[in-house]
Parts: structure tokens; C-alpha cells; sequence
């Protein structure tokens, strides 16, 4: 795993040659093409059947630089996926534009376009927090001049504070919203990131708005990999994954590196249903790739989503983390039988019923952080006993 350790797996110096960085601008100034939307139809005389696909194509100016950055990077198989708007829902995601065979690794992003959260030499012992992390996106590549120039067709891709695509997470949360919660891991969770946050800040020299929104930014973002210690020659250690085959890694002691990969983290989340994973080739390799790995077949013009995390997160983390909180998460039922200290154990601890909650839901439709907190009560008062 020496390359894996190796800054230059991440691109740092792959990326800052003037050859690449030539070639990228002159290709970002090259004209875009617009990529129609195929729609469904019947076969007539002399065509083929057409696919009916449910979403419109991404032809902005950001997602067009982004993808001639990666094409400049020599990604592969974009051509089967498409950046593009869900034509119902509105939401931004990736669609498959082909037929995807189960375990293909159909897209593949170069290791050398992904961005590091913490030095890869120290295994991560830099960055043991998100707002490190979050610490580290800035200073490394937000701020620095060069660096913000060179990854910029993936940095002006991510959200904003003022755009639709960023979903709050509790950490913003005024204490009066926090405790609306009532559930008292994500709220003390919630509580010790802003702590984290405000730490951080004052020992970088960071504002606390900006190092919080940044740190939104990587865990809403990051994956994880597993760093597994220098094993010796006479050990056979075969590969493995985690729980669900996210990442592939080796045997020995683990430690977490967290990177941010341009267009495959653009993937929405399915917590009961996900088509395709994350997962890595050639770690041993400089010329490592990122990539997605269908874990079913996948129909021409479905939206390809992954797990988030590990793939067995609870709404806790998936609203603490994303700022979102999915329709029946299994996970919930098991995190509710776990229990422990910090768990509501029952329909009975709960100041409201289920049915108070989701009267006030349709009450307060125009609030978009009341509406979020009814939801995760909605959803883990209907996980007990499911």
C-alpha cells in the first residue's frame, strides 16, 4: 500500500505538471456540446426502440468543465453516465445512460483526481475530526491559490451556503430547533461538532461560519478508505471490504483516510436499495481508480445511487452527516433495538404522538427546518416494533 500513502496518489503532483494543466484549460475553453435527453417512444420503420430515461441532462457550464477535466485526467466510462436533474423530484444526481451488467465497474475516476482530507503519509492521525477535515479542504485547496486554480472545474461545482443543494444539518441548528429533536444522540452529537467547529476555528485562524459550512462540505461528500498497517512479506493477506464491499482494502490494523471524488460524488443516497458502490482498484498502484461498481443490473435511465457511509447508517448519521433523512431506513429499527443510553426506548418517551407529528408536518410546509425535524421524528416513531 506504499502508493496509497504516497501524496502523489492523489494527484498533488500528477496534476501540477504544465502539460495536464495545458491541456485541461484548453479544453475547458473549448466549446460545449449540449447532450440531448433521450425520451421514451415507440420503434418505427427504420428505428430503434428508445429508453425511457427520467431525467434531464446536465448541460451547465460547471458540470461541462468538470467533465473535461476528468476526460483531460483520462477518466473512463463516463459515456454511460449522465450529471442530470431527476424530471420529478427536481434533485441533481447521476443516471445510467446504458445497461449496466452486475459487477461492472462501469465509470472510473484516476486516483490522481481525488482530493485528500489529511497528509496520506500520516494515515489520517492529522484530520481526527470533521472539522479538521473540514480545516484541511480550506487551507489546502479552498485557500490556496494554486491549488484552488488547479482543482477549480471540481471546487465550482460544489454547493453553496445560498444553494439549493445544500441540506442543513443539525449543527446549524438554532438550540431551540436542536431540541425540537429530542432525541438525544443526534442532539449531543450535533452539540460536540459545533464545539469541534469553533476549537478548530480559533486554532486555524478560521471564522467559525466558514470552517462549519466547510465541514458540511467534506462529510456530506467524503469516503472513506481503510489504511491497514505495513504488513510483513511472510503474512498472506487477501483483500477484503467493509460491511457492504464499499471500499476494498487489506488485512492488518485499519486507520481511516478520508478523500472527496469529483462526479461519483454527485451519487445520491438509497438506504434500502442502492445499484452500485465505491469501490477502489489497484490500490497498490500509482495509477489507482476510483470507481462504481454496479451491485445489481441496472435498466438504461435509472438513477444510480450508492449507501452512504458505511451502509449501515441511521437516520442519526445521515441527517447529522448529510443533512437529509430518508423514507423507511431499516437501520433505525436495529439502532432502536440496540438501545442505550442515549436512545428514546419507546413511542412513550416522546412528548408528541406520531399523528401530532405528522398533523404539525402539514402545518408548517414553509418551513424548511421544522418540516426536516418532524421528519426525523416521523421516521424514528415509526421504526419501533417495525
Amino acid at each position: 500500500m506504499k502508493a496509497l500513502l504516497a501524496t502523489h496518489f492523489f494527484g498533488i503532483a500528477i496534476l501540477c505538471t504544465y502539460g495536464v494543466i495545458d491541456q485541461v484549460n484548453a479544453l475547458a475553453k473549448s466549446k460545449p456540446k449540449t447532450k440531448a435527453v433521450r425520451s421514451a417512444g415507440g420503434a418505427g420503420f427504420g428505428t430503434t426502440k428508445k429508453t425511457n430515461f427520467i431525467h434531464t441532462t446536465d448541460t451547465g457550464e460547471e458540470s461541462e468543465k468538470l467533465l473535461k477535466f476528468l476526460k483531460a485526467q483520462k477518466a473512463k466510462g463516463l459515456e454511460n453516465v449522465d450529471i442530470g436533474f431527476h424530471q420529478e423530484t427536481g434533485r441533481r444526481g447521476l443516471f445510467c445512460t446504458s445497461k449496466i451488467k452486475k459487477g461492472q465497474k462501469f465509470c472510473q475516476i484516476p486516483s490522481a483526481c481525488a482530493l485528500a482530507l489529511a497528509d496520506p503519509s500520516k494515515n489520517g492521525e492529522d484530520a481526527p475530526t470533521p472539522a479538521h477535515r473540514g480545516a484541511n479542504l480550506l487551507e489546502m485547496y479552498m485557500k490556496n491559490e494554486e491549488a484552488s486554480k488547479l482543482w477549480s472545474p471540481y471546487l465550482d461545482t460544489l454547493p453553496t451556503q445560498d444553494s439549493s443543494l445544500f441540506d442543513r444539518t443539525p449543527d446549524f441548528f438554532i438550540d431551540d430547533d436542536l431540541a425540537l429533536l429530542e432525541f438525544p444522540r443526534l442532539i449531543n452529537r450535533a452539540k460536540e461538532r459545533k464545539k469541534e467547529i469553533a476549537e478548530v476555528a480559533a486554532q486555524r485562524s478560521l471564522t467559525e461560519e466558514e470552517l462549519q459550512f466547510a465541514t458540511w462540505l467534506t462529510t456530506s461528500r467524503q469516503f472513506r478508505l481503510y489504511i491497514p498497517a505495513p504488513a510483513s512479506e511472510e503474512d498472506d493477506i487477501m483483500p477484503d471490504e467493509d460491511e457492504k464491499g464499499q471500499i476494498i482494502s487489506k488485512g492488518g490494523e485499519k486507520k481511516a483516510l478520508y478523500v472527496m471524488v469529483p462526479f461519483i460524488d454527485i451519487a445520491n443516497h438509497s438506504s434500502d436499495q442502492p445499484n452500485c458502490r465505491m469501490t477502489l482498484i489497484d490500490p497498490e498502484k500509482d495509477d489507482a481508480w476510483f470507481a462504481l461498481e454496479a451491485t445489481r443490473p441496472i435498466a438504461a435511465g435509472k438513477e444510480l445511487v450508492i449507501a452512504y457511509g458505511n451502509g449501515l447508517e441511521s437516520s442519526v448519521e445521515l441527517l447529522q452527516n448529510y443533512g437529509f433523512v430518508p423514507s423507511g431506513n431499516k437501520i433505525d429499527t436495529m439502532m432502536l433495538k440496540k438501545g442505550g443510553d442515549d436512545i428514546i426506548s419507546s413511542l412513550d418517551g416522546w412528548t408528541t404522538t406520531l399523528e401530532e407529528d405528522k398533523t404539525m408536518a402539514a402545518m408548517c410546509e414553509d418551513d424548511p427546518v421544522l418540516q426536516k425535524i418532524l421528519k426525523f421524528r416521523i421516521q424514528i416513531k415509526e421504526s419501533y416494533d417495525n
